[in-house]
């Protein structure tokens, strides 16, 4: 968003302001939007949604403790959850996890 302020006076007092807004022209457009989310990604059969989904909820697991790294949070644990699940092994170490949280 692009805003110009422009200040009214009359003598030396100021007697009101006006304000314009203009939306920014988006320049970039990145690969992942031309990505359909719902569609079923061909190695691990799990949509977008549902990916994120059992990342949150692989993420509070004691199993899974092995692959956190240090002092972080569930939701960061959870991101990158989300990130191994795209991945072909990675996705078959965590099947039975997945089989276990109602993963069909």
């Amino acid at each position: 968003i692009i805003v110009k302020v422009e200040q009214h006076k009359t003598g030396r007092s100021i007697t009101g302001f006006s304000f314009s807004f203009k939306q920014k022209k988006s320049a970039t457009h990145s690969v992942e939007s031309k990505r359909d989310p719902n569609t079923l990604d061909l190695f691990s059969k799990i949509t977008d949604k549902q990916r994120h989904l059992f990342a949150n909820k692989l993420s509070e697991l004691p199993e899974m403790s092995k692959y956190s790294q240090g002092t972080e949070s569930y939701q960061q644990f959870a991101v990158r959850i989300a990130a191994m699940l795209q991945d072909a092994e990675k996705f078959k170490e965590l099947l039975p996890l997945l089989r276990k949280l109602g993963f069909q």
